[in-house]
């Protein structure tokens, strides 16, 4: 105080002491009017005052600043929401829907959800173009598989028409060599049990060069068809002009005697009909062969044997062939 008064300058600091009142601060100005000093301004101030105003003013910037905190998180917490959980969600309801249903429309969705440059956005556009990506090559796969199946298709029918005799539709030499070759591995195992008819057609030579070949072809398909009505459960092939040969199996091979005796007899009973004409009166001789596993050692020597049985029937019909 008497500082203030000496100097007539405020001094620094100020002073401080208990009393009654407890903790005081004192702080003290030298008063002038119109340039004449006329004596010291003293303040007191009790700190407990002082403590509570600051406590006061703590607890409103404390509330103040923890509002904004709160509004600030929730204002996070809904950007996060909006912009990553809800998209997060929607990418896994696409995912799970796509994986069950296969529907590449689906990927129409997440581009919809694109709107910036985020994480989850360029998660989702990448996971959209991989979507379109794979419906692409599945569509890819899907063509080449059809062109695959369509090649293989195409494949079996010219097997089958490389295989098939045009005139009569059974098989031909072609598919009877086939059919051999699988005899021949079969044998080789000791697995199967087979026979051979031998059948050819007589007279073609003269039908042909006295009625024409196209009757000739009709001679030569009413033989196939009653070779294979005969022989119903055995494959039957031309083999030649007016050959024919049955891998005798199953069925007919247990009934072959029964079978022959049968073809025998449809073509003796065609033969004694003068209502047909002469190519339609068919005549034809047949013989067989059964595979016997102590004296054959290959398919041949069965189809030998049934050849030649086949020609001692032809020499009885004295219809050896006259070319």
């Amino acid at each position: 105080m008497w500082e203030a008064w000496d100097t007539e300058k405020r001094p620094e600091g100020y002073d401080t002491y208990d009393n009654e009142y407890g903790r005081t601060y004192a702080y003290y100005t030298p008063l002038f009017i119109e340039g004449e000093k006329l004596g010291i301004i003293g303040v007191e101030v009790e700190i407990a005052k002082v403590n509570h105003e600051i406590l006061r003013a703590t607890i409103r910037q404390i509330l103040m600043v923890g509002s904004v905190l709160v509004i600030l998180v929730i204002l996070l917490l809904s950007i996060i929401r909006t912009q990553y959980i809800r998209k997060l969600i929607k990418l896994q309801a696409v995912i799970e829907d796509y994986s069950q249903n296969k529907n590449p429309k689906i990927a129409e969705e997440l581009v919809k959800e694109v709107t910036n440059k985020d994480e989850i956005s360029v998660i989702m556009a990448k996971f959209a173009d991989m979507i379109y990506e794979l419906e692409l090559y599945i569509q890819n796969l899907t063509k080449t598989k059809k062109d695959l199946q369509d090649t293989r298709q195409q494949a079996i029918k010219l097997n089958e028409l490389a295989m098939k005799d045009s005139l009569t539709g059974i098989r031909n030499k072609t598919g009877y060599d086939k059919e051999v070759q699988k005899l021949e591995w079969e044998l080789a195992d000791d697995l199967t049990e087979f026979g051979v008819a031998m059948i050819d057609l007589n007279f073609l030579k003269r039908i042909n060069d006295t009625y024409g070949h196209d009757k000739g072809n009709v001679a030569i398909i009413t033989l196939c068809r009653i070779v294979c009505h005969i022989f119903e459960h055995s494959p039957v092939f031309r083999i030649g002009g007016d050959e024919f040969v049955v891998i005798l199996k199953g069925h007919d091979l247990e009934h072959v005697d029964e079978l022959i005796a049968e073809f025998n007899r449809q073509l003796k009973e065609r033969q004694e009909n003068t209502e047909l004409e002469y190519w339609e009166q068919t005549s034809a001789a047949i013989g067989y062969a059964v595979y016997d596993k102590k004296i054959d050692s290959a398919y041949d020597n069965v189809f030998k044997r049934a050849a030649a049985e086949m020609y001692k029937a032809k020499k009885a019909m004295k219809a050896v062939r006259e070319d």
